[in-house]
């Protein structure tokens, strides 16, 4: 009988190891981590090129929110500096390596380099959700084979700044929002970080599509400014041009306020960054 215990106790721990080596996550093949000294308003976060990783003058709590794809007010607690403290990031892979396998080796520099560690709660939030108008049905255009790049279709970086057009590429401001062969995913995860609230689509779309949107900035669309750096100016009460929420209405999409469980994550453990 102790025999027996002793084969099952040996066979428990072995399946247990086998369980924790499945879910460990890739890393990246080359990291670079350095202090930024500015207060530049540019903030970058790209994957300018199959394989890598490129973030300038980036935040702990930036990061964290673009690793896990929530917004900053989704992230709490954490040391002071998380918010203020300031990193240039160079990191690079297999090219062949998806955008989304790239967001969990990520999520794992974070817990190396920065010695991460959180947790998960839910919260009731106010939100938005993304649906048709009811009338003339959604406008959005769903991309054109050949419009843009595939991935993993150009293997080799070049040198500087990438001028190529790559399928799934995006980019938002306070007034702005551009989106290459996106999904509806990415759409809503970009006007949440504008909105500063989770939009839920609703839509029913499942194709890819390019789009294009600009309005006047207001008190609506806070964006997501630096630490330390002023937001603009918001424009005077009589400028012309439409609200985000016309923008959406031409596209044939409106915005539906709510009350949802929103994840929550939470920085139990943090610390600065060792020097390369």
């Amino acid at each position: 009988m102790q025999f027996g215990t002793l084969l099952i106790l040996v066979a428990t721990s072995t399946a247990l190891s086998q369980q924790r080596s499945a879910v460990v996550r890739s890393q990246f093949d080359v990291i670079s981590v350095k202090p930024n000294p500015g207060l530049e308003r540019g903030v970058q976060f790209s994957f300018p090129s199959p394989g890598r990783f490129h973030a300038q003058n980036v935040w702990l709590r930036f990061l964290i929110q673009n690793a896990w794809d929530v917004k900053d007010y989704q992230v709490e607690s954490g040391p002071a500096w998380a918010a203020s403290d300031r990193y240039d990031i160079d990191a690079k892979t297999d090219p062949n390596t998806s955008r989304e396998q790239m967001r969990l080796m990520i999520q794992t520099l974070l817990e190396d380099r920065f010695q991460l560690l959180i947790h998960h709660e839910s919260r009731s939030l106010p939100v938005y959700h993304l649906v048709a108008t009811s009338k003339g049905g959604i406008k959005l255009q769903p991309s054109k084979k050949g419009s843009c790049l595939e991935r993993n279709s150009d293997p080799v970086p070049t040198p500087g700044p990438s001028t190529k057009t790559y399928c799934g590429g995006s980019e938002w401001s306070p007034q702005s929002l551009i989106g290459n062969a996106i999904t509806t995913q990415q759409f809503t995860t970009m006007l949440g970080n504008i909105l500063q609230r989770p939009v839920i689509d609703e839509t029913g779309f499942t194709a890819t599509f390019d789009v294009r949107l600009s309005w006047i900035p207001d008190q609506m669309t806070p964006g997501l400014m630096a630490p330390g750096v002023a937001p603009r100016p918001l424009p005077s009460l009589n400028s012309e041009g439409p609200t985000i929420f016309t923008a959406l209405a031409d596209l044939g999409l409106r915005l539906q306020a709510a009350k949802g469980p929103v994840d929550i994550i939470v920085i139990d453990r943090a610390e600065r960054p060792s020097a390369n």
